[in-house]
This record gives C-alpha cells, structure tokens and sequence, in this order.
C-alpha cells in the first residue's frame, strides 16, 4: 500500500478545470519529481495532496485513512512542505523560524525538548544555515530564505515532504547539497518525497521516479529514463531535445536542439 494515494483526483478554480482524474502514490523512502508546463497544476497537485485544497472528486488516502478524516494535529505530523517562495511577513531569526517545524510535536507550553533542539540543529546544518541561525530572516535573500523554508520542513521530520519548486533562487552548489540532504531523509527514514521542479535534467539525476502532469492529466509515470522520452518532452513543453545517456550513469541527460 502506498504511504500516500491520490485516486481519480479532480480539482477546479471555478469553471477551470486544474487536476482531471490524477492516480499517483508515494512509496515510502522514494523520492519523486514532479515535472510539467507552467500552469500544469503542479502546485495544485502538492496542495491536494498535502490536505490544504479538498479535491471535489476522488480522494487521498495516508496509510490508507482518508486525509479528510485524519485530525489536523496529526496530519500536521506527518506531512510536511515547502511552497513555492518563502515570505518574510514575520521578523523571526532563522533559528526560530526553523523551530517552527517542531510545533506538531511539542506541547503547547512546554520547552522545547532535548529531540527538538537535535532537530532544528540537524536541519540547520543540512541546509548550510549554521552560520545564519541569528539572522532576521526578512534580510535574507530569496535563495536563504528557500533553504529557511526547506530547513524547516526538515526539523518537522514527516513521513511525507511535498516540496514546490525546493531549489528556486539556489545556485548550483544549494541545489545539489538541499537536493542530497532531502534524499538522506528518503533513504535513512522512509521518507516518502514529491518535488515538483522545473529542471528536468537535476530531476532525472536525483529522482527514483518521475510524474509528468499536462493540462492537469498525468502523462507520465515512471523512472526518469521511461518517461523523459524525447517525444514525450517535445509533447509536454514543446522544447525538442536530444536525449542523451548520462557519462555517470543513471537518468538520462536532456539536450535542447536549439532554435531552427
């Protein structure tokens, strides 16, 4: 059984139609890219399957329990994420703002616990923020507070990171290191990870599986290498490429052909 299920999952903002009839499912310790077009409803996706939009048809189940009906403490728990921007509308240091993400497990007056303080360290030091820990987070740059929002997620420990665009504003070297700290998660808990990105080629280097969603269909459903075909590509973002074998290995290694 999937950890978490989305079945015949539909979903519009009014008369427009977003998600028509989406089946996916997260296994534990995989780590998923979701890929697709600007307004493929990406983002809508990840809300529906974090709980934050109800689908007005079909449903998402979390270890087989309808997420509808799951109390929101415990949801809060278990599923964590990052939104596509982080804001700056509260004038929180970065510490404080990373030990937001232990509040579904602390009591509502108690101290923080000799496991939260871990968990806000580790996540602190995974996403390179040590040096940052006081600083206001409205001084930051958009890449600081991206590592901010993905730090904080970290220290909530999920079973499930549901992750909107994680690397937007990071250089290379944030990319590589966030995208390597996310798959650590994977592998050394279980996590279950969906990260809709943009990049096609940093997700077939580092996802188990990819999901490719057009005009709100999924389209694809596989390894990196069974669904970055380069039909498929030039179908879903009418980009012709070269597909290439990678020289490491692994996904494959997508090249635009360049304008005519």
């Amino acid at each position: 059984m999937p950890l978490l299920a989305l079945h015949d999952v539909c979903f519009a903002y009014g008369a427009h139609e977003v998600l028509r009839g989406v089946s996916c499912g997260l296994e534990r310790g995989q780590r998923v890219a979701l890929l697709g077009p600007n307004g493929a409803g990406k983002s809508t996706l990840l809300k529906v399957a974090a709980g934050s939009l109800l689908p007005q048809a079909g449903e998402v189940r979390l270890d087989g329990t309808l997420l509808s009906r799951l109390p929101r403490a415990l949801s809060a728990q278990r599923i964590g994420g990052v939104a596509a921007s982080e804001s700056a509308a509260f004038p929180f240091l970065v510490r404080e703002s990373v030990a937001l993400g232990r509040h579904p497990w602390r009591s509502a007056f108690g101290p923080p616990a000799a496991r939260d303080e871990a968990a806000v360290e580790a996540a602190l030091e995974a996403c390179d923020l040590v040096a940052l820990a006081a600083r206001p987070v409205p001084a930051l740059s958009s890449g600081e507070r991206q590592r901010v929002a993905l730090a904080r997620a970290l220290a909530q420990q999920p079973d499930v990171l549901l992750l909107d665009e994680p690397t937007a504003h990071l250089d290379l070297g944030h990319q590589q290191r966030l995208l390597a700290a996310v798959g650590r998660e994977a592998r050394t808990r279980g996590v279950a990870v969906l990260a809709a990105l943009h990049d096609v080629n940093l997700a077939a280097a580092w996802a188990d599986r990819v999901l490719l969603l057009v005009d709100g269909v999924l389209a694809g459903d596989g390894t990196p290498r069974e669904v970055l075909t380069a039909a498929r590509v030039e179908a879903a973002f009418g980009a012709p490429v070269h597909v290439l074998s990678h020289p490491e290995g692994g996904g494959p290694l997508l090249v635009p052909r360049g304008p005519a």
